[in-house]
């Protein structure tokens, strides 16, 4: 006589020890829910990024020049009057545009310094100091982007009479600090003294200009502007 049959009964359950953590599932279902998780928070993060509103960077200051120093005795012109079309070589902006002599083959920037005088033998010198001490030369921009692009007068004839000297910013914003522009008679030749040298310089949008008497003198063949930015 064969014994009874015995019905089977629910499958056994591994026994997992306290503490373990369940193992993630596996296979291509599982790693494709993971992309669609990684999508939508990637997602959520580009949304709130969209709805945070960011300020705008705050406006530069306009670019002036403080702590101006000028020679003792003469006046400086900042408030520029129209007087016509802008005349060439006399270092003045005639129509209170904000530029130098402009067309007339010089060139400007957001920095602009020009000397211009009558007396054609006398030989005077515009030198521009950066902050950091350099000085203009022609054709050789300093580290800050100054660079001179006329001396007169010249061998050559190349100034033809119309003795005009101009320093200007290349490029780019100006170098902060201390500027320093020097004009100075270095021969006075067959000129009467003194030489009338007309300097205006030009600083971000506005002009300023001024009139300077040099003679062959310790005292008198040189006169400095020094500002700041």
């Amino acid at each position: 006589m064969q014994p009874p049959m015995r019905t089977p009964g629910p499958p056994r359950r591994e026994r997992r020890p306290r503490g373990a953590v369940p193992k993630a599932p596996r296979g291509p279902r599982a790693r494709l829910a993971g992309v669609r998780w990684a999508l939508g928070a990637a997602l959520a993060a580009l949304l709130l990024a969209g709805c945070i509103e960011v300020p705008p960077p705050p406006p530069k200051p306009p670019l002036e020049p403080k702590d101006l120093k000028v020679p003792e005795g003469v006046g400086l012109e900042m408030a520029c009057t129209p007087t016509g079309v802008e005349l060439c070589f006399d270092a003045r902006d005639n129509n209170c545009n904000g530029v130098i002599d402009e067309g007339c083959g010089l060139h400007t920037g957001i920095l602009q310094f020009t000397i211009a005088w009558e007396e054609a033998e006398a030989d005077v010198d515009l030198n521009v100091y950066d902050p950091a001490g350099e000085l203009a030369r022609v054709g050789e921009p300093t580290a800050s982007g100054l660079m001179k692009d006329r001396d007169c007068p010249r061998v050559s004839g190349e100034c033809q009479e119309q003795n005009v000297e101009n320093v200007f910013l290349t490029e780019g914003e100006p170098a902060r600090g201390r500027y320093r522009v020097v004009v100075r008679l270095d021969k006075l030749n067959d000129a009467t003294a003194p030489v009338r040298v007309r300097l205006s310089a030009r600083v971000g949008q506005r002009s300023y200009s001024m009139a300077l008497d040099l003679s062959p003198s310790p005292a008198s063949e040189e006169k400095s502007v020094e500002f700041t930015l």
